[in-house]
């Protein structure tokens, strides 16, 4: 009995409260990103939080599918939660867009659910903000799609980001051409990601790995700089579709410079191949320097969609972990806007008066202010100590002599000063003074 009463108390672990002061930081780092990726011409799709295991498990490689939350219904058939946002938008493009003019430009904001071990910049439930281009495969689309994440993270409030930038083709490349394992395969991928070096040449030991495919995947993590890495590749490689692969990452990067990043910003990087089993080349990861995990990621992936049903479609397309944003603005010392519960609270002096408190914060909410009235039947002292303490700026007071004369009194609670205004005029008082006040302490 103990034991139920300790965890009617508890969340999951991986998952949290978020209370109304942290909440404002999200609404506004989600507002940004709207604004921002509907700027650029994206518009927002949602899709079912579970859907069946088979169709969320489609492309994303063993690894993330081991952390899925999966169950059945009452039919017996596995559904799961989902753990990322491409592939069911894969399958809403496969199944009803194809028809539409391409490219196609969405955009989502929505949770996640992994099983992984919680730690700093991962929970279980977690939310990522991120965009879909679907029907272009060109490097002009592959760039659009950077400069956006690089731009959305700016405009949130984050400052020193990099990108690193890859081609994961090459990797995939190297490994098609000795037939190498799925089990062989993956570890070689895992030390490369991670950049373990000392696992990665311990691994490549194994006498499947011929001396050539060695040798490229071992200089994969040491190729870091600017485009002038790749050309040490292009050494090394005797292939035609790596040549393919490494053509296209300069490609994008060129793409990239009319974007007037700085250099310092855009990292050429191949050891990025990211765990994805549907990216197909570009592949990008954003970093700032307060966190040790990427804020954001993504890459291009153009055979997914025709699982679904569809034809082949190229598409590209990021992620951004809102969670770790979040996190990597409170370490940068980011100043979020203040939010009070409400710009107004009404307060009658007097029972009598409380019809019309209701009347002029009904007048109030119908001009789009936040207003509050006073539920509690406090006395008028009362109520002003209460605005004070959960620091709401305006108070707007009843009293009966004011209200004789068809005015009431608008008191400025920081500044402790109040002035008396027609009722008729409170409307133009708070859009045209008031509000403007209040936006600059704000």
């Amino acid at each position: 009995m103990n034991g139920g009463r300790l965890i009617k108390r508890r969340v999951p672990r991986g998952t949290e409260d978020y209370l109304p002061k942290e909440t404002g930081k999200w609404h506004a780092v989600e507002e940004t990103l709207r604004k921002t990726f509907e700027k650029w011409g994206y518009r927002e799709v949602r899709t079912p939080t579970f859907e069946f295991l088979d169709t969320l498990s489609t492309g994303i490689g063993k690894e993330l599918e081991g952390s899925m939350f999966r169950f059945k219904d009452k039919k017996g058939r596995w559904l799961a939660l989902r753990a990322e946002m491409t592939t069911p938008i894969a399958r809403v493009v496969g199944t009803k867009l194809i028809p539409s003019p391409k490219p196609v430009r969405l955009y989502y904001i929505a949770n996640m659910f992994r099983y992984d071990e919680p730690q700093t910049g991962r929970k279980r439930e977690f939310w990522h903000a991120g965009i879909e281009l679907i029907g272009s495969g060109s490097a002009g689309a592959d760039a659009e799609v950077i400069a956006l994440m690089m731009q959305s993270l700016k405009d949130i409030g984050l400052k020193n980001v990099t990108v690193r930038i890859g081609n994961v083709g090459v990797f995939k490349e190297a490994v098609r051409q000795v037939n190498l394992s799925c089990d062989l395969t993956d570890k070689i991928r895992v030390c490369i990601d991670k950049g373990d070096r000392e696992s990665l040449s311990e691994v490549l030991e194994d006498p499947a790995v011929d001396d050539k495919t060695r040798e490229i995947l071992l200089l994969l993590p040491e190729l870091e700089g600017d485009v002038r890495v790749m050309d040490k590749l292009t050494e090394v490689a005797s292939s035609k579709k790596i040549d393919r692969c490494i053509k296209g990452l300069k490609d994008v990067v060129k793409r990239l410079e009319y974007y007037d990043f700085a250099k310092k910003e855009l990292v050429v990087d191949l050891g990025i191949i990211r765990g994805l089993e549907y990216y197909t080349d570009t592949v990008f990861e954003g970093y700032v320097p307060e966190l040790g995990v990427a804020v954001g990621a993504g890459g291009r992936y153009d055979r997914l969609v025709q699982e679904f049903g569809g034809s082949a479609v190229p598409a590209t397309g990021f992620a951004i972990g809102m969670d770790r944003c979040i996190d990597s603005l409170k370490r940068q010392h980011h100043s979020f806007p203040a939010r009070p519960p409400s710009e107004i609270i009404v307060l009658a002096a007097t029972d009598r008066l409380k019809r019309n408190e209701i009347k002029i914060a009904s007048l109030l909410r119908g001009t789009g202010i936040p207003t509050e009235t006073n539920v509690s039947d406090w006395d008028l002292s009362r109520g002003l100590s209460y605005a004070s303490r959960v620091g709401i700026p305006y108070a707007v007071i009843l009293g009966e002599s004011e209200f004789k004369r068809s005015s009431v009194i608008v008191r400025d609670m920081k500044l402790g000063k109040q002035m008396e205004i027609k009722v008729s005029e409170l409307e133009p008082f708070f859009k045209n003074y008031g509000m403007r006040a209040l936006e600059k302490r704000v």
